[in-house]
């Protein structure tokens, strides 16, 4: 059977070519997968224990012997005519579950696939060893049935749905119904396609990670069960509250032992099931020691496992411990899966580059865990990761005494298709016992990735593990030009001298590459990023020719690759629909997550260097904005922004171009070296920034020590705890009392901007209010220079 499965991947990825390879399944003793390579006379066998391992045998082969590269974007493998020698190489991975995806993913990437796609993402899956794979669709169609028998009518239960783009935060508990309400066509389709990607996961011996039950119902639960106790947990940015049912009440069980019951007779057994409790959203109990009611949510969502079947494994992403970490203290964690045994839960521990939840709490590192790497939030497309520390904490963990029942490795980004070098490297890391040396990987990795690596494109991407894929910089690549106007501090953020270097050496090896869609989407993503900080070089000297004409070349030059195209996207939603108003629901879904989301603190979340979204968007957001400016008006796009997200017009994008010709021609016309265009003073940036007391209230001071021209500041929160702040700015002055600054006056999740006529000032402070986050949440400050913002 595993050889089947295995053999149906390389005949889907080579074609006749597959014949050439002879499979053969080993038997495992220990559980770790392990595979064995050998090729003479133009015959490749590879031996594994599992129908993954031998897809991972094989594509080693692939990669080190014919220096070919199975990526998201799709290329045709040429291999050589005869297939190379290979001496015998066998490996064994040290990692049991090699876990991908994340609950956000089928939101922000995967929401408008069919099935080639599908099927093509699961090819890819078995290729690079994974083999727990997230599989969440059609869980609907299952909670239609549920609710219906708990007498809850068919409008109520469809309208409790969200759009489905927003299906991964509805799931979590995080909202109800926002831009649906879900038509059956889709709850039908999305049924249809899970129980194709099931069968298929399941023919290659993958673990599925399928939908448990969390405890939460539609709002109109109440009415048809008066007699239940329902609770909310702290309503998420900005939407209402969602409805949780009483998990000492009988009801919470007999709901979650029918969705279990129903789940497995439609599409067969599974054993690992994700229940997700309070994601992002902290318990609201009411009482002052609340681990009783953790301890008693814990024992009901795995006993309704449990009931539903016994040979269940509790799945739970570990984000709420590193998001809320100030509330989930280690005795609250203890609680919470108390009623576990070790063994059966497995925690993903996703965002290891950040912080080590595994570290900060014994009971994660006792029951089970994995080693994760989020990377990337809402399939932004900008080039970053530092590719050396990924590999070298993973590695660390795998060799710490303390790690606990480590279970595997995850990669969890909240969206794909982006970085493909990232997850190249994670997926050889699943597979190494050993540290990388990055230097020696990242040639390999260009040899394969376009079948040759000539000196240009090997110090191209040494420079590229120099900058965006090094250790982050102080800002993170955070560009300006890509967020709303005054939500951002206008600072260039990337070191757009190395970028630029790296660009001009792809560019120059661009005519030995023919016409490789891996080295041209390499070397787009490359001058694209090297573009966009000409861009917020432009804004940072206030040069809004420059600018402009650089957001439309940087349209042009997104347009060569489909996959870069906004129309793509909404293209792809659009086919969904079975009539006209279906399809508009789905547009809208689809332009509306990408820009203002949802509720007042997310917009710009998921935002995307694409063509049309840069031009139609991005470009006429800036124009309105310094419109306004010129009328002396306060600009507000709020209500621009909206219109065009409900918007079904065709968007305006630029024309595909020959890529090598429009890149020279981009090269020649834009500075390079990263310079500012004119000598405008540089923002000085302090931080990070702790909180302390302050007459009473939250915040920090600044001191200089003499006195600055300065004519704005902006407070930026550090990046990935959910704050949500109302931001109030007071100048002191030649030792004169502190002095307020007018300001936004509102609370937003990324920064505040102050800006006033010039003055000199020799210290500052910044009183802060949270309405969300950590108390241990830090802040930079950026400190404009008169004539420099």
């Amino acid at each position: 059977m595993g050889e089947d499965a295995a053999r149906g991947v390389l005949q889907r990825t080579l074609g006749d070519r597959a014949e050439e390879f002879t499979l053969l399944c080993l038997p495992s003793d220990d559980g770790l997968d392990t595979y064995e390579v050998e090729a003479h006379r133009g015959r490749v066998e590879i031996r594994g224990t599992s129908a993954v391992a031998l897809c991972r045998g094989a594509y080693e082969y692939l990669k080190r012997a014919c220096h070919v590269q199975v990526s998201w974007t799709p290329s045709t493998l040429e291999l050589p005519r005869r297939l190379p020698d290979f001496d015998r190489q066998g490996t064994t991975s040290p990692h049991r579950l090699r876990y991908y995806l994340s609950v956000c993913t089928f939101g922000y990437s995967t929401p408008w696939w069919d099935w080639p796609r599908w099927e093509r993402e699961i090819d890819w899956m078995a290729l690079h060893g994974l083999n727990m794979p997230l599989a969440l669709g059609g869980q609907e169609l299952i909670w239609q049935r549920v609710f219906r028998r708990f007498g809850l009518d068919e409008k109520e239960i469809r309208a409790h749905f969200s759009g489905p783009a927003y299906l991964p935060w509805h799931r979590l508990g995080n909202l109800n119904g926002h831009l649906g309400p879900l038509p059956q066509s889709w709850i039908d389709d999305q049924a249809d396609l899970q129980r194709r990607i099931l069968h298929r996961e399941r023919e290659l011996g993958m673990k599925p990670v399928v939908p448990g039950f969390s405890g939460f119902v539609p709002p109109g639960f109440a009415k048809a069960h008066p007699e239940v106790t329902l609770f909310s947990a702290e309503a998420w940015a900005g939407f209402g509250p969602t409805t949780f049912v009483d998990p000492r009440h009988p009801v919470f069980f007999e709901l979650g032992r029918q969705f279990l019951h129903e789940y497995r007779q439609e599409f067969g057994p599974v054993q690992h099931y994700l229940c997700e409790t309070f994601a992002e959203q902290r318990p609201q109990f009411g009482h002052e020691d609340d681990l009783d009611d953790l301890r008693a949510i814990g024992r009901a969502t795995w006993e309704t496992l449990l009931q539903g079947d016994p040979d269940a494994h509790w799945v739970m992403q570990g984000w709420p411990f590193y998001f809320d970490r100030a509330y989930w203290r280690p005795d609250r964690t203890a609680a919470l899966f108390e009623a576990v045994p070790e063994g059966r839960l497995i925690v993903v521990d996703q965002a290891t580059e950040e912080l080590e939840v595994w570290r900060e709490q014994p009971t994660v590192r006792q029951k089970g865990w994995l080693h994760g790497v989020v990377h990337n939030y809402g399939q932004s497309t900008v080039l970053q990761g530092d590719l050396q520390a990924f590999a070298d904490r993973a590695w660390a963990a795998t060799q710490d005494p303390d790690r606990g029942n480590l279970l595997g490795m995850a990669i969890a980004p909240e969206g794909i298709d982006q970085n493909p070098v990232v997850y190249e490297l994670l997926t050889d890391v699943m597979w190494s016992g050993d540290r990388i040396d990055m230097a020696r990987w990242i040639d390999d990795y260009a040899h394969s990735r376009y079948g040759g690596a000539p000196e240009p494109i090997r110090e191209a991407w040494s420079l590229l593990l120099q900058s965006v894929y090094g250790p982050p910089g102080p800002l993170s690549l955070r560009y300006t030009w890509r967020f709303r106007p005054q939500d951002q501090a206008l600072i260039p953020a990337i070191d757009a001298e190395k970028i630029g270097r790296s660009a001009h050496l792809l560019a120059q090896a661009a005519p030995d590459m023919g016409a490789s869609p891996h080295f041209e989407r390499d070397l787009i993503d490359v001058v694209k990023t090297w573009l966009g900080a000409q861009a917020d070089q432009a804004l940072a000297s206030s040069d809004r020719c420059a600018f402009f004409a650089i957001l439309a070349d940087l349209d042009r030059l997104m347009a060569v690759r489909p996959e870069h195209r906004l129309s793509t996207w909404i293209a792809a939603a659009r086919a969904k629909g079975r009539d006209r108003q279906e399809a508009d629901l789905y547009e809208r879904n689809a332009r509306t997550l990408l820009t203002t989301w949802g509720g007042p603190y997310l917009f710009d979340y998921a935002v995307r260097e694409w063509a049309g979204l840069v031009a139609d968007f991005h470009g006429e957001r800036w124009r309105l904005y310094f419109e306004a400016l010129d009328r002396g008006a306060y600009p507000s796009l709020d209500a621009w922004e909206a219109r065009w997200a409900a918007s079904a017009r065709l968007p305006a994008e630029s024309p595909p171009e020959d890529a090598g010709r429009l890149v020279a021609e981009l090269l020649a016309r834009h500075r390079s070296d990263g310079a500012p265009e004119t000598n405008a003073p540089v923002p000085a940036r302090h931080g990070p920034l702790p909180l302390e007391e302050l007459d009473g209230v939250t915040g920090f001071v600044v001191d200089f020590n003499k006195p600055q021209p300065v004519c704005g500041v902006a407070v930026v929160p550090t990046f990935g705890q959910g704050c949500r702040a109302d931001y109030a700015l007071e100048l002191s002055s030649d030792g004169n009392p502190w002095a307020p600054v007018p300001g936004p006056g509102h609370s937003t999740v990324r920064s505040a901007r102050f800006l006033f006529a010039p003055r000199e000032i020799d210290a500052l402070r910044v009183k802060i209010r949270l309405h969300s986050g950590s108390p241990e949440q830090k802040f930079s400050v950026l400190v404009f220079p008169a004539g420099g913002a």
